[in-house]
């Protein structure tokens, strides 16, 4: 093996030491880039499962209240104790359902928390400087359902308050090296709560000092930044 690379240990002494500087940031990007594939994809991941399991059970909550308008307008018209048993029935399984919700949201870090840690964190890794550090437009993770040519959102007769999650987002803005950006990323993963990347952006000001960019956010069944 040592004689497979001494060719190329050979050519690198042989480098100038501007040429040298050229090729080790070069590893240094290479490094990052897989660095960066390998922390984003498996956050990617979860939060394609996520969404497609709370879409599914979005989806079945509307039809459930569908189901409980419809017996009850017939029980309304004709009452009887095999429709009151149906809607009971469906209740108990929207109840269910908007449980589902509730446990999803309990895994994920709140963003109480999440403003905490993320600066905490940064400020234990003294070669990082913060530069800005904020809460982004809270938002609906999935958007209502609305009628077909309306504008309006659908609206069910049967009182049944909706577990709804929100997105709530974090910027922050942060100058520094690659090793100790990496490090910073890497004890925010290691965090035992869920939370999702959104995006890293890493721009080399003057080597090795860069500007680093994270853009992250948690869910939430609260739309207001309680305590943020």
């Amino acid at each position: 093996m040592r004689d497979k690379l001494q060719p190329l240990i050979d050519r690198f002494g042989a480098l100038s030491t501007r040429e040298r500087m050229f090729v080790l940031i070069a590893v240094f990007a290479v490094s990052y880039q897989i660095a960066d594939l390998v922390v984003l994809d498996r956050q990617y991941q979860r939060i394609e499962t996520l969404n497609r399991d709370i879409a599914h059970d979005n989806a079945a909550i509307v039809g459930v209240n569908t189901d409980m308008n419809m017996l009850a307008a017939q029980a309304e018209r004709d009452p009887n104790r095999a429709l009151r048993e149906q809607l009971a029935a469906a209740r108990s399984h929207n109840a269910v359902l908007q449980q589902r919700l509730t446990s999803v949201a309990e895994k994920l870090i709140s963003p109480q928390d999440m403003a905490r840690f993320i600066e905490k964190l940064l400020v234990q890794e003294s070669e990082l400087t913060m530069l800005s550090l904020k809460t982004l437009k809270t938002e609906p993770l999935l958007p209502a359902r609305k009628h077909e040519g309306s504008a309006e959102p659908v609206q069910t007769s049967v009182s049944t308050p909706a577990a709804t999650l929100h997105k709530h987002g974090f910027e922050i803005t942060f100058s520094g090296g690659y090793l100790p950006t990496l490090r910073y990323l890497q004890a925010l993963e290691a965090l035992p709560w869920e939370f999702f990347w959104d995006s890293v952006n890493y721009e080399v000001i003057d080597y090795p000092n860069s500007i680093v960019r994270l853009r992250l956010h948690t869910l939430s069944l609260s739309e207001d930044w309680i305590g943020v």
